[in-house]
């Protein structure tokens, strides 16, 4: 494969996961608007944006990353893409909770495919020595997609309602899925020489739970999910209730936050820890650990700080440290598997992480949201008195009760990245040097 080939290929890739994640977030830029319409609890939109997504998800990358172990990963991914894209189209067309359930469960099973074949095929493209930094380069997609999918998406809800978000972002993937079969390369497989069926699934699974150093990176791995998709799922809703901002305003608060943290602690986490691993391998997990430590605190007292400015700096300046933890996990769990097995190993491992991280973090989330507004709100009737559009009136007791409630849900939810970076601190200790 030529360099320019690679770039282009991995270029195409960071956008495939890109979109792939924006069908991810996309309902918590919107879901102020979808609460109000459906008169939904902040549980329900914990359901919508955690559990209906992540358990089609998880489920659905096995058998497509068996297909990308097997046959062109190139088509997995695209086809991937343009499934997930035509169902998050078909959301912007539902009329009841349900029928968004159902949307949700189609977009999931689409995005299950546009993460660990990419993995695959970029093991392919770079040398081991290279990997953390490609792969960090590759999740870029992340941080791109929430700044312009967050602000575009939430400019496009506050002028047209949130229907028409889900429209534009569905048909932008549909392109980019089209443009990816057309003009991307299949990168040859490295160690074709190995049965695929040598590396069965269980093999896989094995190798994953029995090495020690793996095993608390998953744990890790995936109480950052649990935090993480806990947090990004009501952020929006954060800024809106919060701080008296409308969706196009709060979705550009969540889009810069979310971006520019990611970005910068993606890039900073992957080559930092790629160059402090040539003195010493432990390094490649122990960055993020410490990052996770140290930033967990500072992220906790930005979301209690009652002004916008200073709420937002520190949040950025603690959230620099949670996205350290990514690439440097994959670069290592890749070195324990061969070509044949990659995707297989990425599929499990983001399979454990995100069902445990998406599939619990928002509904738990939302859940702890209601109770800790209903306590704030000071009767048990919060949820009856306070349902849809009227739960919503700028100044009244319930949007206090409610502002209250999911600033203190978030703040503890802040608190699951100081147990994530003690696992990977301890996966440092045993990683092979």
């Amino acid at each position: 494969m030529t360099p320019g080939a690679r770039r282009i290929a991995l270029f195409l890739l960071t956008a495939i996961y890109g979109f792939g994640f924006i069908d991810r977030i996309v309902i918590a830029l919107v879901a102020q608007q979808i609460k109000a319409d459906f008169s939904l609890s902040d549980f329900q939109i914990g359901l919508l944006g955690g559990t209906a997504f992540a358990v089609i998800n998880t489920f659905a990358s096995l058998p497509l990353a068996w297909l990308a172990d097997r046959y062109p990963r190139k088509w997995v991914a695209a086809g991937s893409l343009m499934f997930a894209s035509a169902f998050t189209m078909l959301c912007g067309a539902t009329s009841s909770f349900m029928q968004l359930i159902a949307a949700r469960f189609g977009m999931a099973g689409g995005s299950a495919g546009t993460e660990a074949p990419p993995h695959s095929m970029i093991s392919d493209m770079y040398p081991p020595e290279k990997r953390a930094s490609a792969i960090s380069l590759f999740m870029l997609g992340v941080p791109v997609a929430a700044f312009l999918g967050s602000s575009i998406g939430g400019s496009i809800a506050a002028s047209h309602g949130w229907r028409a978000t889900f429209y534009v972002i569905g048909g932008i993937g549909l392109l980019v899925s089209i443009l990816a079969l057309l003009v991307m390369r299949e990168p040859a497989r490295q160690d074709v020489a190995i049965d695929a069926e040598r590396m069965r699934l269980k093999d896989v699974f094995l190798i994953l739970v029995r090495d020690r150093c793996m095993r608390h990176i998953l744990i890790g791995v995936s109480v950052v999910s649990l935090g993480a998709f806990g947090i990004n799922t009501f952020l929006p809703a954060f800024f809106a209730r919060s701080f008296n901002l409308d969706v196009g305003q709060a979705g550009l608060a969540f889009g810069l936050l979310s971006g520019i943290a990611s970005a910068i602690g993606t890039i900073a986490g992957g080559y930092g820890a790629e160059w402090l691993a040539r003195r010493d391998a432990r390094m490649l997990i122990a960055v993020p650990g410490i990052g996770a430590i140290v930033g967990a605190p500072i992220f906790i007292i930005g979301v209690m700080q009652k002004d916008l400015v200073p709420a937002f700096c520190l949040m950025l300046a603690g959230s620099l440290f949670f996205y350290m933890a990514m690439g440097p996990a994959i670069a290592a769990l890749h070195g324990l598997l061969d070509s044949r097995s990659r995707a297989t190993g990425s599929a499990l491992f983001l399979l454990i992480m995100y069902l445990t991280g998406q599939g619990f973090g928002p509904p738990i989330a939302g859940l702890a949201s209601d109770h800790l507004s209903a306590w704030a709100y000071g009767s048990a009737n919060f949820a009856a008195q306070c349902a849809g559009a009227v739960g919503q009136v700028s100044g009244s007791a319930c949007a206090q009760a409610g502002a209250t409630g999911i600033r203190l849900a978030i703040a503890c939810f802040g608190a699951f990245y100081i147990w994530s970076g003690l696992h990977l601190i301890w996966a440092a200790r045993y990683r092979r040097v």
